[in-house]
């Protein structure tokens, strides 16, 4: 039975290299291909039941590629996504994949080990590059470690719940439409919650809140 394999970047010389690649393997001839640098392509190609996305997430940051991930399995349950990433935190990793990824590779992916993963996902199971695997790996088993090392600082429900927010990437407009809130009081919580931790820029306060467990992922 012909599938169909969907591939996204958004560098057109990348998908070019991509396709060329499967017109010579065996895909060729059980496969038909289609590759897109912009995402509502990509959202209006994947209807049919059989079909495996891979999905390039350069300059995507965290939330919104886990919130991509759900808008594509709502538009098709059984769409198996590959992801392609330059990300290597474990907890990115670990996150894709509750959100329905079936497939994680880094960008350093050699072309035999994209079609390996190509075939696993394609016959229905789950495959990571051992890259990413050790890294995902290391992370679990120093989960406790990292638990010991939690900070005793004392933040409240909402400052919480704006913390998690900043860390899936959102912005204030966004935190402050999620919560019903105004965007002056968003960036209020926000400027407590960095006296509090005595932390003066946002990429470090998310590096800092996720080291030490301040939000659950």
């Amino acid at each position: 039975m012909t599938n169909k394999i969907i591939l996204y970047g958004k560098q057109r010389l990348y998908l070019d290299s991509l396709v060329s690649l499967l017109e010579q393997s065996e895909f060729q001839n059980t496969s038909t291909f289609q590759a897109f640098s912009h995402l509502e392509n990509v959202e209006n190609n994947i209807f049919e039941k059989d079909t495996v996305l891979f999905l390039n997430i350069s300059g995507f940051n965290t939330g919104e590629i886990c919130a991509y991930i759900e808008k594509l399995l709502r538009i098709n349950k059984s769409l198996k996504i590959m992801i392609h990433s330059d990300l290597p935190d474990a907890r990115i990793i670990k996150r894709v994949f509750d959100k329905g990824a079936k497939c994680y590779l880094w960008l350093n992916t050699s072309k035999n080990e994209f079609l390996e993963a190509l075939r696993a996902v394609r016959a229905g199971n789950i495959y990571i590059s051992e890259a990413a695997k050790n890294n995902l790996f290391n992370f679990i088993c120093h989960a406790d470690k990292m638990k010991s090392h939690s900070t005793n600082v004392e933040l409240t429900g909402r400052e919480r719940e704006v913390l998690y927010l900043i860390c899936e990437g959102l912005r204030s407009r966004e935190i402050a439409e999620k919560l019903f809130i105004s965007t002056h009081t968003v960036e209020s919580h926000r400027r407590n919650i960095m006296l509090k931790l005595n932390i003066n820029t946002i990429n470090l306060l998310v590096k800092y809140a996720l080291e030490n467990n301040l939000v659950e992922h």
